[in-house]
């Protein structure tokens, strides 16, 4: 077989892996972008693919480079590194501080992070531990969900919404915290996610010892005063 010919042969196996890496890349991607956007998170199924899918392209085009134009010469990780530090932009974009003072998007951007990291071992031909990398964060995340709900019910500190039409619900609850030895910690009036807006809201840290926070709450919605109560997830 001539030099020509061997050429044209292994630039078509190496045209090959670049579809599979690409295809498979947006897969995994897909795959834990999935289980960010069932709970409603604003960086899903696409997000998570397209960032896969970019920082493997990234990788494939330094591969490239370095194989076709330098002639196996320079850093063939220089571009994954960048990848690296540019996602945290992209990351950074999905934190967000909501109405209640509450940091939301944190795991989205770790996720993120993650993903991308993904991407570029398909992106250079370690498709076990791009595949392995997915299935461990599938299965860790379902797990660590359930883990931490039972956690979070036994936590010490609640922190919780509470909505009603006047002052009377503020008085109520606080009377009701200092009955049980309930020590609040912090507490702020807030104007976001009222049912209506001439009602009083607030948002309030309370530690509640050894109390299961569900138990809390019942107690709390049974209060005529209060219109609404629900926790804040952390």
């Amino acid at each position: 077989m001539n030099k020509g010919m061997m050429n044209f042969v292994s630039s078509h196996q190496y045209e090959f892996t670049v579809i599979l890496r690409l295809i498979l890349s947006s897969v995994c991607g897909g795959i834990v972008g999935v289980e960010r956007e069932l709970k409603g998170r604003p960086a899903g199924l696409k997000t998570f693919s397209l960032v896969c899918l970019g920082s493997t392209l990234a990788m494939i085009t330094n591969e490239y480079i370095y194989l076709y134009i330098a002639g196996s010469t320079g850093d063939v990780a220089r571009m994954a590194t960048q990848v690296i530090s540019g996602i945290g932009f992209l990351g950074a974009g999905t934190i967000i501080v909501t109405g209640n003072a509450q940091i939301k998007g944190l795991t989205t951007a770790a996720a993120l992070w993650v993903t991308a990291s993904i991407g570029i071992a398909i992106g250079a031909g370690f498709y076990f531990g791009g595949i392995l990398g997915v299935i461990v964060i599938v299965v860790t995340s379902k797990i660590y969900n359930y883990i931490d709900s039972k956690i979070g019910e036994y936590t010490n500190i609640l922190r919780l919404f509470i909505e009603g039409e006047d002052e009377t619900v503020l008085k109520k609850a606080f009377q009701y915290f200092e009955e049980n030895n309930y020590n609040v910690i912090n507490i702020h009036r807030t104007k976001e996610n009222k049912w209506f807006k001439e009602d009083t809201a607030a948002v309030i840290e309370v530690m509640v010892g050894n109390k299961k926070h569900s138990d809390v709450l019942d107690e709390l919605n049974k209060m005529p005063e209060v219109l609404m109560v629900r926790e804040i997830e952390r």
